[in-house]
């Protein structure tokens, strides 16, 4: 039985929510409100009204959640996403498992941001400072839009049923947990950036005085974006049986295009703080990665794709979004080309073989990369679009375009570092490439050998690879050999204090080690893995690659709200058990396969179950070598950019407290 509290309590959230859209709209108007009434007192509404905009928002969101944690079933939301079986971890991520709910997090992620980036800015920005929060506000006024009259979470339903509806089965686990609110945490992230961008267009804000500050906004999400998708192949992975954690399906490419995008912006920014170079370049690179967060988001909530991955949605939702995705835009690069021309670089390029040119190349190949993805991405639609035709551009397309475009992306990130500013010396370079390129050789040839691939790119990759963390490895011995011949110092002692002296720089190197690692689990289960699918009886033997399966038989299991029959199966080579599932959820006609892993360093033994004929079960076995290293690689790259930003925070005491004293002998 509901209590009247939590019955009423849904509607206190739904007036904070229409009264946090109204501060959004002031928000947004109060610069020009300050401007056309001539009261420059009006401008600090725009950053005052930036933290109750988040409360509001805080207080909406938690009567959502109060309704799904007590099973208020007179809220459609919950109704339609929730049960009194669901366990209670799950009844949490209801609150971003449907689609309306998902809107609402990302409107409540996004004042956050806002709510942070006005604290930040008090001091730091202070007169332009409105003008981003304007921005902010803007934007988010067009996603409550969408929430509160098109998607509205809290919308009421008499009479009230007595059971709900189950929360999706494929969201039903830890990884779908995480995945997205890391994902939102990236998307939102963006408009950040996007926003300083806008204010600086419309104040002639030098980018010099900005840049700094949007570079931690932008790796901020980048992380976050990067730590989603790794969370979502890995759910993809071990939860929907198909053997594989990426499959360039459209929502996938719809995270992974800002995402390269982003990438791009990151290494572009450090050629401006460091050359007073690419400032116009730099404006365009954030509206062009938040363009595509935004198209990300019709993507996966217009309904114009089926994908196990989008929201279906009402049609007025999906014109509403492209509406609003467009105007936002044209607004955008409209302000772009009638004003980014006073962003003039300061220097120009010396040579064009120097450190700079490396990032421009780097800038170029994620260009190219991104720009294939939304071909790929967007052609069906367009052509669906045109003469009625469904298409599907799949794997193939992607694997022979995209994997020559990494290739030499490698090569990219093993040079670029070893080339200096402003001009290359070229005879210094052709010694300090001696040593990784004849590793690089020596583990192509050992692959090539060894293994005997089929696919040239298995040898050529790990060359590459071993080329980069060559290149890595000997930068960092030069750097600690020059510390020890300066400071007399141990060489544990000169390695810490060399890598802590510059934690943005060898930070950047860790996450370069981490994509290194990704790239030998991409390899190894892309190009090895093996599979068979057969029909099998309880004694049968299959064998795949050198590993040995026996099916044991089947039996009926219970869960906290399914129903399964789970199968037995023995790896004869270790005897390790494996347990994969067919589940029926209470409340969802959806038979859900679970499959079983046994993981290795080296290799992942897979299994699904299908259907039973006469006796027999189908039965998928893979082996997948190498897959860990994907998931070991993305927490690798998540240290190093935690690393990397914990430089800011060291920077920010070591000012701080430099401030107190020159205060405190004053």
């Amino acid at each position: 039985m509901v209590s009247g509290v939590s019955l009423n309590l849904i509607e206190l959230g739904h007036f904070a929510a229409y009264l946090a859209f109204f501060v959004a709209i002031t928000q947004a108007l109060a610069p020009v409100a300050a401007r056309v009434f001539k009261a420059p007192g009006l401008r600090t509404l725009s950053v005052n009204g930036a933290t109750l905009l988040f409360l509001l928002t805080t207080v909406g969101g938690l009567t959502i959640l109060y309704s799904l944690l007590t099973n208020n079933f007179s809220v459609l939301y919950v109704a339609s996403n929730s049960n009194t079986h669901l366990p209670t971890f799950y009844k949490i991520a209801a609150l971003w498992g449907g689609h309306r709910g998902s809107l609402y997090l990302w409107v409540w992620i996004m004042t956050g941001y806002t709510a942070a980036v006005a604290y930040h800015g008090r001091s730091r920005y202070p007169d332009r400072l409105p003008i981003i929060m304007a921005v902010e506000g803007a934007l988010i006024a067009g996603f409550y839009g969408l929430v509160l009259f098109l998607s509205d979470p809290f919308t009421r339903l008499f009479p009230i049923p007595p059971q709900g509806q189950n929360m999706n089965p494929l969201l039903q686990d830890p990884g779908m947990v995480i995945h997205p609110p890391l994902l939102y945490m990236g998307y939102v992230g963006f408009s950040i950036p996007f926003s300083f961008a806008v204010a600086a267009l419309l104040t002639n804000w030098r980018s010099e005085l900005w840049i700094g500050h949007t570079r931690r906004w932008a790796l901020f999400a980048w992380g976050f974006l990067t730590a989603g998708i790794i969370f979502g192949a890995w759910w993809s992975y071990y939860v929907l049986g198909w053997g594989g954690y990426w499959g360039w399906d459209p929502v996938e490419n719809a995270s992974f295009m800002p995402w390269l995008m982003g990438t791009a912006l990151i290494h572009s920014i450090s050629v401006q703080e460091r050359r007073r170079m690419l400032h116009t370049w730099n404006i365009f690179l954030i509206i062009t990665t938040f363009a595509l967060s935004l198209l990300g988001t019709f993507l996966v909530r217009s309904g114009v794709l089926a994908s196990v991955h989008a929201f279906s949605a009402a049609p007025g939702q999906g014109v509403y979004l492209l509406t609003f995705m467009v105007v936002v835009l044209t607004l955008a690069f409209g302000l772009f080309l009638v004003k980014g021309g006073y962003q003039q670089a300061e220097e120009s390029f010396i040579s064009p073989f120097s450190r700079e040119s490396m990032f421009i190349w780097n800038n170029v190949i994620f260009t190219v990369a991104c720009a294939s993805v939304l071909l790929g991405t967007l052609y069906p639609l367009f052509l669906q679009a045109a003469t009625g035709a469904r298409i599907s551009v799949g794997p193939p397309y992607f694997d022979l375009v995209m994997v020559p475009i990494f290739l030499v992306m490698l090569v990219v990130m093993a040079i670029g570092p070893l080339v200096s500013w402003r001009k290359a010396n070229v005879a210094k370079l052709r010694g300090r490439l001696v040593a990784p390129v004849l590793v690089g050789v020596a583990f192509a040839a050992l692959v090539a050998i060894v293994w005997a691939p089929v696919y040239w790119t298995a040898p050529v990759a790990v060359g590459l690879v071993a080329f980069v963390a060559t290149t890595i490895a000997t930068n960092v011995a030069r750097a600690v050999a020059q510390r020890r011949k300066q400071h007399h110092e141990g060489l544990g002692r000169a390695f810490v204090a060399t890598v802590l002296g510059n934690r943005r720089h060898y930070g950047g190197m860790v996450v370069h080690m981490g994509i290194l690692v990704i790239v030998i689990g991409l390899t190894g289960s892309g190009l090895f893995a093996a599979s068979k699918l057969v029909m099998m009886a309880p004694g049968d033997v299959l064998q795949v690659a050198h590993e040995r399966v026996r099916f044991d038989g089947t039996r009926n299991v219970r869960g906290p709200d399914y129903t399964a029959v789970q199968g037995r199966l023995t790896i004869l080579n270790n005897g390790a058990h494996l347990l994969p599932e067919q589940r029926v959820f209470f409340g969802s006609p959806m038979q859900v396969e679970r499959p079983s892993v046994n993981s290795t360093p080296l290799r992942d033994v897979y299994v699904d179950i299908g259907d039973e004929h006469d006796g027999k079960w189908e039965i998928h076995l893979f082996v997948n070598p190498l897959v860990n290293f994907i998931w070991t690689g993305g927490g690798i790259v998540i240290a190093g950019l935690a690393f990397s930003l914990s430089d800011y925070v060291r920077r920010r005491k070591r000012v701080t407290v430099t401030s107190g004293a020159v205060a405190s002998h004053s």
